[in-house]
């Protein structure tokens, strides 16, 4: 799904203006890209979607402003029918704003959501989208509302249902996210229907007004969306933030698990191991739990003639070489090693070490994954390749 709109969505946002939507900078935005490749929590997720209950209990609104736009009446009607949809028709049950409450509770044991501390983009995007649809034309408020906003529901929706259901969550506790997948196309046809009528058949005339409503649509959304990845990247390391601003401990001194240790095998916890015999792959790591923040203190252990995989990471690294003689690949890099040395491994740059001399190489890592275990993508395990054994 990541740098394009889908084939079924194609559909919804008409061949007219597929081409100018697909391109659009909304479709690399790093919340839907973040999606795309599962880099988002369950938590992530639910407060994605609290924010976006400001807006979904809000649509009837802009489907409103929409109509005191169109000078129609049959478009009127049908747009009438879309308020009727979106509030249930005879069962308030149904209705989609009630449909998404349903779901956060399920899924994310939101109870009230009506009670979300809706931050100030959000309310922000939903005000800007109602300013423009009172204050341009039917062509305008039609090509916006159509083409730059229904027209693209479904494949949003699209990444946060697959997103959601690759953390194991049922398809249907999202039910919310389905409907909009399967209707929304009829609700951008009517709203399309109305651009196209008033342009009386002469589409080419209007194309630059319809463009500009199209793309200011996307642009709102693409700027709502950058806004609420941000605060889902920044939030996870806020109390930490805090902490050092404020002068605070992050721990409290009585809550620190402990304050030294030794630097042995049997004193720490086993990380994970990797044995590959053909590749010449077979090291052990260990974790020592000291009461560290932001310092994440290893030891690698690697037998005589072996090596471990080359790998990269979001934390950065300094080795200490604790006993025997090596060799440290870093990038193109090759530093010849020994006992007393230190050596700096710099984040996201591949590495690798291994033993040139005789007897066991043992090096002590520190890195800073206390702060980036917060980030997406970068726990224990997935930046290691092809490890046989893991141990939390």
């Amino acid at each position: 799904m990541q740098g394009t709109v889908t084939s079924v969505s194609k559909a919804r946002v008409g061949e007219r203006f597929e081409e100018l939507v697909s391109k659009h900078p909304l479709w690399q935005n790093p919340l839907l890209v973040a999606c795309s490749k599962n880099e988002l929590s369950l938590k992530d997720y639910g407060y994605l979607i609290a924010q976006h209950f400001y807006y979904s209990r809000g649509f009837t609104r802009l489907l409103s402003a929409l109509m005191m736009q169109c000078d129609d009446d049959k478009f009127r009607a049908e747009l009438s029918h879309n308020l009727w949809e979106e509030a249930g028709e005879e069962n308030m049950e149904e209705r989609h704003s009630n449909l998404l409450r349903k779901m956060m509770n399920d899924v994310f044991d939101i109870a009230n959501p009506d009670g979300t501390d809706f931050k100030t983009y959000t309310v922000t995007y939903f005000d800007e989208c109602l300013r423009f649809l009172k204050n341009t034309n039917s062509i305008g408020a039609a090509a916006f509302l159509g083409w730059g906003t229904e027209g693209v529901v479904a494949n949003i929706y699209e990444y946060w249902f697959e997103g959601l259901k690759g953390l194991g969550v049922e398809e249907e506790a999202l039910r919310y996210l389905s409907l909009h997948m399967e209707c929304d196309d009829e609700h951008a046809e009517v709203i399309e229907n109305i651009a196209l009528s008033q342009c009386n058949d002469d589409v080419s005339s209007h194309a630059q007004e319809i463009e500009a409503a199209i793309n200011k649509a996307l642009d709102l959304r693409d700027e709502y969306f950058r806004a609420i990845y941000q605060d889902i990247t920044t939030a996870k390391i806020e109390p930490l933030v805090s902490a050092i601003c404020g002068k605070q401990p992050y721990y409290k001194v009585e809550d620190v698990p402990l304050f030294s240790s030794s630097l042995t095998q049997n004193s720490g916890v086993k990380l994970y191991s990797n044995q590959q015999q053909d590749d010449g792959i077979n090291f052990e790591v260990s974790r020592f739990n000291i009461g560290c923040e932001v310092m994440d203190p290893r030891l690698l252990e690697i037998p005589e003639g072996c090596r471990n995989e080359c790998h990269k990471h979001a934390h950065e690294s300094m080795f200490y070489v604790v006993s025997g003689e090596g060799r440290v690949h870093i990038a193109d890099e090759h530093i010849e090693v020994s006992a007393g040395q230190l050596i700096y491994v710099p984040r996201w740059v591949d590495h690798y070490s291994e033993n040139t001399g005789e007897g066991k190489l043992t090096i002590l890592a520190i890195t800073d994954f206390g702060l980036t275990k917060h980030f997406s993508n970068n726990t224990d395990f997935s930046y290691r390749k092809k490890q046989q054994e893991q141990v939390a």
